[in-house]
């Protein structure tokens, strides 16, 4: 009937989420292959670049998005650009899970994980042990989608302010580290951190143990 169709579709995923286990979440490439007039998706979150909004499409209804007088006054600036083009770059290069937080993230190993946990959990000590859980992808990002993962728990039953206090002091360090609490225990999930953090974490950890900042 010629109506123009637009299609909001949020997380900007261009990777088939069904390789890594998770449900499909639609990308801007099935969308525009099925000729919606325009597809709005985020710069952010699945797509992993810079914050910021992104429009393609037919290129008659973009030309009319580009000439509104808001245009310029919603349009990124360069530095955004250069992170996007950069980020998109990676993509185009087929080594998106190699290179983007998110997608690093998302494509762990169970076996790596695992390992790293254990790591963790060797540094701090006693209080500590490895377990098997699950990551949470995001709210935005395919909503109630979780991933097996391995974590380290923190037993904090027997410190002083329990679970909630350590995880206060760790919010509050130099390098802030937020856990989630579960039955007295913080778990810290490696899947949601990048190996290059590792150090920083532990020596977060450790302190918020010991507020002195040597290990008991």
């Amino acid at each position: 009937h010629n109506i123009p169709v637009l299609h909001d579709l949020g997380s900007g995923c261009l990777l088939d989420t069904t390789q890594f286990g998770l449900a499909h979440e639609p990308t801007p490439q099935e969308s525009v292959r099925a000729g919606v007039g325009l597809s709005f998706f985020s710069g952010d979150k699945l797509l992993g670049g810079p914050q910021a909004g992104i429009i393609a499409g037919k290129r008659e209804l973009i030309d009319i998005v580009s000439r509104h007088p808001l245009a310029r006054a919603m349009r990124i600036d360069k530095l955004s650009m250069a992170g996007l083009a950069a980020t998109l770059m990676h993509y185009i290069q087929g080594d998106a899970t190699a290179a983007i937080p998110i997608w690093q993230m998302i494509a762990a190993p169970a076996d790596a994980l695992q390992s790293r946990a254990r790591h963790w959990a060797n540094a701090l000590g006693e209080p500590a042990s490895v377990t098997e859980s699950r990551s949470t992808i995001g709210g935005g990002s395919l909503p109630g989608e979780t991933l097996p993962s391995w974590v380290t728990a923190i037993n904090c039953r027997a410190t002083d302010g329990g679970a909630e206090e350590i995880a206060k002091r760790m919010r509050q360090a130099n390098a802030p580290v937020i856990g989630r609490i579960e039955s007295e225990r913080i778990l810290l999930d490696p899947r949601t951190v990048l190996p290059s953090e590792d150090d920083a974490l532990l020596q977060t950890a450790i302190t918020a143990l010991n507020p002195q900042g040597q290990p008991e």
